[in-house]
């Protein structure tokens, strides 16, 4: 009798250590990609989260976070006169983003970690256009140059968010976030050269918006 009691002892304690191994621990990094939109639909966006994320737990209950969001949006067009002479249409729109947050975890289930945070967020980028031999209408036109750089843009924003990971394997998790921000927004100015006579346009302004998002809808990340 006494043996088979260490042995359900044994086996409780087995279980326990297992169950506790689904969460990170005290000193444990995690790392996770966020989705906005669906699989069907994926974009990224600053606002709504961040591409790339990695968390410090420095606590079983407590991480540190900071997500990495980029963008690289390019396309070049060819366009060809009435002689076959051709023209090219160039676009760039880059950007950057950046969070930094803290969560605070709560007990929840084996699997299952509800957590509060915040977040810093910053971002920025510029587009540029440049065409060689054709109008801004599209059409072709020989000797026809114009190259705009910007508006660029700077993001500044908090947020606040409630979310929760749920492991479905040990270590392995999906996750998913709601909140609260707000973010103010810098246009910067542009620079215009039209064949050759080039122009500085002043910023347009600045803007500032307070409201809920979806953060990530879908989320899956690991601990290692």
């Amino acid at each position: 009798m006494k043996k088979m009691f260490l042995a359900l002892a044994l086996c409780a304690s087995i279980a326990t250590v297992q169950a506790q191994d689904f969460k990170p621990k005290a000193g444990d990094v995690t790392t996770e990609f966020g989705l906005n939109g669906g699989i069907n639909n994926t974009n990224f966006n600053f606002k709504d989260g961040a591409l790339l994320r990695f968390r410090y737990f420095a606590k079983e209950n407590l991480a540190y976070r900071v997500g990495f969001g980029a963008e690289i949006d390019q396309e070049t067009n060819n366009v060809y006169g009435p002689n076959d002479e051709k023209g090219t249409f160039k676009r760039s729109n880059n950007s950057l983003n950046i969070n930094l947050g803290v969560e605070k975890h709560f007990a929840g289930t084996e699997r299952l970690s509800p957590y509060v945070g915040a977040d810093i967020l910053f971002g920025t980028g510029k587009e540029v256009i440049k065409t060689k031999d054709v109008t801004l209408g599209g059409a072709y036109q020989a000797n026809e140059k114009f190259e705009r750089k910007g508006p660029g843009f700077i993001d500044l924003g908090l947020r606040g968010v409630i979310g929760a990971d749920y492991y479905i394997a040990k270590r392995l998790f999906l996750g998913a976030e709601a909140g609260l921000g707000f973010t103010w927004t810098k246009e910067g100015k542009e620079k215009v050269n039209n064949n050759g006579v080039s122009t500085d346009i002043k910023s347009a302004g600045s803007s500032f918006e307070l409201n809920p998002r979806v953060i990530g809808a879908i989320r899956i990340g690991f601990v290692f």
